[in-house]
């Protein structure tokens, strides 16, 4: 299946993938910082300062004043550039270190998002001016003599929107300080669309492919180089992510040697969620359509189309974008994200990985239940449409006897499909809605996830886990399960009695709330021991949560309220390994050849 990312969701923490249209995303916010300085702060005399020696500062030093913030405690440094603002001839661009050119900046007002074609929050503040980055700490974490973990987030949001100021870290920081494990948490911005994630001629010839991923590797690297002057290790630094910010750091691992994290976290992202092939021509027919929609097809004045796209007004690329992505041909499309640069991805991630090619560190990865409901357009009424929205959607056309196989082990039948576990109840939907959900949940979340920590085992990796999360939202549509996600409340320790956050319930209960803590505890732990059970003297969960390893288990955690346990990772086997049996075929367009 076309193993991609597409849409921007709840949070946006979260992507969605290809095969729905985007109009029927909706997105949310969960952050206290997205358009002001924290409440209850203090900027005054009591205002943390931080003082950092960049290498652009030649040994001269820079304070970085932050916010005290209160209830909970902690310091907050909001919008600390990371690189040089990817502005006017710099838009398209490597991010270059930030060079500081004062003695002091005042980190107090929130990092604004990158250019976005639809904002997510309302309050969200946007710039090309936006490779920044958020740092929460405990109060005066600078101030003692040991180095605290650092948990540094990557948002999801399809490669086309989020940004870092929609992550507040409060709670889980709190939560760290009221279980003696305190740790610096860091959020971090990442250029979007066209202007992070481009792909035709005019970018390979420009060298100007994967900048969003640079800007990661950038902002990772002030962290590596600053952390320690806010109280953080540089040495301990777990990246952590959901949906595109997962596959984000996923690709993170094709370079074996890297240095930049010692242990990651990814929800619902892995290197082949996005196949990408030395060829694509949907995103090349993308790229022209881009030139067309801004009149840089025929740009005058001597100025190549790639230079007449870098000089446009950023609106006006932007609604581009936003016509290019809403035309049918492309709307279930990834047509911006990562390539191939013959650089940070050498070539196919599911060759690399195949191969061994990559970073061998502690990982965390793990789906959600029904990851593909969210995403099945209800009209979808028999295997016909559902034949001709995959057709749609695929890279390259499934021949009769692909397609023949693929419905038998995905039958239309109710008591199969997604949301699981729900028998023959159909939602008052056609029971393809739930063969579709099925297949799309496999495909592009399950397929992923399975492939790189079985390729991780293979090569020697033993540091490995994975999880199932199977709790269902309260008052959440019953059609969706447990969604695509619907896990990050618990993550960010929002999944509370009372707790509001539209498009999430505001029915958590008890259950939910010792279910957060469960996670949050697996979570820091890993942060702090490269291990979710925590140190020697046992874990701070009542289940411990073995290992996967191949060679001896197939082991996963269930995240569910009341019910985590560990069972063995080979459900619906012989349909995941019918995608990666036939991975070449899926792809061909794609001139992948594994």
């Amino acid at each position: 299946m076309r193993w991609l990312i597409c849409v921007s969701l709840l949070l946006p923490l979260a992507t969605a993938y290809p095969w729905i249209p985007r109009k029927h995303h909706s997105t949310s916010v969960v952050s206290s910082t997205a358009s002001a300085s924290p409440t209850n702060s203090h900027a005054g005399p009591q205002a943390p300062v931080a003082t950092i020696y960049p290498d652009t500062a030649h040994g001269k030093p820079i304070e970085i004043n932050g916010v005290r913030q209160e209830s909970p405690d902690h310091d907050v440094y909001l919008g600390i550039p990371y690189a040089q603002p990817p502005i006017g001839d710099m838009r398209f661009r490597h991010p270059e270190s930030y060079t500081y050119n004062t003695s002091s900046f005042d980190a107090q007002t929130p990092a604004p998002g990158c250019p976005q074609a639809s904002s997510n929050s309302s309050s969200l503040t946007t710039s090309e001016d936006c490779l920044q980055l958020n740092v929460f700490t405990p109060l005066d974490a600078k101030a003692t003599s040991t180095l605290l973990p650092v948990m540094v987030w990557v948002y999801g949001g399809s490669f086309t929107s989020g940004a870092a100021s929609l992550y507040d870290g409060s709670r889980i920081l709190d939560y760290g300080l009221k279980t003696n494990r305190p740790f610096v948490y860091v959020a971090l911005n990442y250029r979007l669309g066209a202007l992070g994630w481009g792909y035709g001629p005019g970018f390979s010839e420009n060298k100007a492919a994967n900048l969003g991923l640079r800007d990661i590797k950038k902002a990772l690297s002030w962290v590596k180089e600053n952390i320690r002057a806010f109280g953080g290790d540089p040495d301990s630094v777990t990246v952590f992510g959901e949906s595109a910010g997962a596959i984000a750091i996923s690709l993170l691992f094709l370079d074996p040697n890297t240095d930049l994290f010692k242990s990651a976290i990814m929800e619902s992202g892995a290197q082949s969620t996005v196949p990408i092939g030395p060829v694509d021509p949907t995103r090349e027919d993308a790229y022209q359509a881009l030139l067309t929609e801004t009149d840089c097809a025929n740009s005058t004045k001597g100025a190549t189309s790639f230079e007449c796209l870098r000089e446009l007004p950023v609106g006006k690329l932007l609604q581009a974008q936003t016509n290019v992505m809403n035309e049918i041909r492309f709307e279930a499309a990834t047509i911006y994200g990562p390539a191939i640069d013959g650089d940070l991805i050498r070539k196919s991630p599911h060759k690399l990985l195949s191969e061994g090619k990559f970073a061998n560190k502690p990982f965390i990865t793990g789906t959600n239940k029904d990851e593909g409901t969210l995403f099945i357009p209800t009209k979808i009424t028999d295997e016909e449409s559902a034949a001709k929205y995959l057709a749609l959607n695929e890279p390259s056309p499934l021949n009769n006897k692909t397609l023949a196989r693929l419905f038998s082990l995905y039958p239309n039948d109710t008591v199969s499909g997604s949301p699981f576990d729900t028998g023959n109840e159909t939602f008052g939907l056609s029971p393809t809605y739930k063969q579709l959900a099925a297949i799309l949940g496999d495909a592009q979340f399950e397929v992923p996830r399975r492939y790189f920590i079985r390729q991780a085992n293979q090569f020697g990796n033993k540091r490995t886990w994975t999880y199932h999360f199977e709790q269902p939202t309260p008052g959440s549509a019953p059609r969706l399960g447990v969604y695509h996600a619907s896990e990050v409340p618990y993550v960010f320790g929002i999944a509370r009695p009372g707790d509001h956050y539209p498009p999430f319930s505001s029915n958590y209960t008890e259950a939910d709330s010792k279910l957060t803590d469960s996670i949050l505890d697996y979570w820091i732990n890993f942060a702090y021991y490269n291990d979710p059970n925590g140190n020697e003297s046992g874990t701070t969960n009542e289940t411990n949560w073995e290992p996967h390893v191949i060679a001896e288990n197939k082991n996963i955690l269930r995240l569910k309220a009341n019910n985590i346990g560990i069972f063995q990772d080979d459900f619906r086997e012989q349909q995941m390994d019918f995608f990666i049996d036939n991975y070449r075929e899926f792809n061909a367009k794609r001139g992948l050849t594994l």
